[in-house]
């Protein structure tokens, strides 16, 4: 093999890497925007559940007890103090999505607590929230699995193709689907066949 057809084959292969390189970042930055959208989405359902939970807990009397609507209103007006904008979400930092996640764990352990077993328009938009909720959540989680899966990879972390990303976690909070990762089984909000 001569000196040219050596050069030539090194070029290739290294153009080749590059080339891989090069796509395999663009794939992690794609998942990374994936998470912060999902992650928008899900703030925005959360933001739409604890509004239902605040607007329910003052405006049906009838439904619930003053000790229910109360313990109602206070989680659901705690979740809505949470940050909520994008720059918030993208500065957040493990402790900050922990307490996130612990808030929204009490509004649905109040929503739980609270809500009557009868339906009204109020309950059904509620109820409603809640579904999306779980959507939004399991949505977001998939994002996140699969860019923590591709991050994970040795020619990811070795070639720094995230850059100085956050490495993104899973929103581990009671969403009144039964499953939580973080805390085991909870209360059943909305929950029933096929949810």
């Amino acid at each position: 093999m001569s000196a040219v057809t050596w050069a030539l084959t090194v070029l290739l292969v290294l153009a080749a890497l590059a080339g891989w390189l090069s796509a395999t970042a663009q794939r992690v930055d794609r998942l990374h925007r994936r998470v912060e959208t999902s992650r928008a989405a899900l703030d925005a359902e959360l933001t739409r559940r604890a509004s239902a939970a605040l607007e329910f807990a003052l405006e049906s009397p009838a439904h619930l007890d003053p000790a229910s609507a109360l313990l109602l209103a206070d989680a659901a007006t705690t979740s809505l103090d949470a940050p909520r904008t994008p720059a918030a979400l993208r500065e957040a930092n493990d402790a900050d999505d922990a307490h996130r996640w612990r808030v929204e764990s009490d509004l649905t352990r109040a929503l739980a607590a609270a809500l009557p077993p009868r339906d009204g328009a109020g309950l059904a938009r509620v109820l409603e929230a809640t579904r999306r909720v779980q959507l939004a959540r399991r949505f977001h989680n998939d994002a996140v699995v699969q860019t923590r899966r591709l991050r994970g990879k040795r020619i990811v972390r070795w070639a720094h193709l995230a850059g100085r990303a956050r490495l993104p976690e899973t929103a581990d909070f009671l969403d009144g689907d039964g499953e939580d990762t973080a805390t085991g089984p909870g209360p059943g909000v909305g929950a029933g066949p096929g949810t």
